[in-house]
């Protein structure tokens, strides 16, 4: 059981670094976009060139940090999926969290295991019904969705195993 405390606080800090990146960069690139959008000038972080695409530049720099076509359903689409991902890593770290405990069965662990499955078992047809809405190209995020929603009914087994160890547990502890 060490190794998987081991294993899990080190995946737990991994996931939380990479959730709170994630979260930076579309807080920037939302910004950025509200930037451009209210007052579009040669200093803001965001520009559009002529032929219809857009650069977003590291603060202070004119390095390209983020870019592609300057149309809604693509920013839409993709800052939706960027602050999706922070999430989604954001909910993983909290799942890892559950591991390091020294008790595994608790309710806070249930509760973070309900909450990872449920955004992987909602977020994924939302985000195919925003695709429809905006796009036509959908295969690749239909295989991605699909691969959420395995890994929230995954997840939506294991917080009933966690459930079930939950109460067992409880029961053990009134007998002693």
């Amino acid at each position: 059981m060490k190794t998987v405390r081991l294993v899990a606080a080190i995946l737990f800090h991994i996931a939380r670094i990479w959730a709170i990146v994630i979260f930076i960069i579309a807080g920037y690139a939302i910004g950025a976009v509200v930037i451009h959008l209210i007052a579009p000038t040669a200093t803001s972080p965001m520009r559009v060139l002529e032929d219809q695409t857009f650069r977003i530049y590291f603060p202070f720099t004119r390095k390209v940090f983020l870019l592609g076509d300057y149309t809604s359903s693509y920013l839409v689409t993709n800052l939706v999926m960027i602050v999706f991902y922070g999430v989604f890593l954001w909910l993983l770290s909290a799942v890892f969290q559950a591991f390091r405990q020294q008790k595994i069965f608790t309710r806070r662990g249930v509760i973070r295991l309900s909450r990872f499955y449920i955004i992987n078992l909602i977020m994924p047809l939302l985000f195919l019904i925003l695709l429809l809405v905006f796009r036509t190209e959908l295969f690749d995020m239909i295989r991605i969705g699909v691969l959420h929603l395995v890994i929230g009914v995954f997840a939506f087994f294991m917080a009933a195993i966690f459930k079930q160890g939950l109460l067992l547990q409880e029961e053990q502890d009134l007998t002693f």
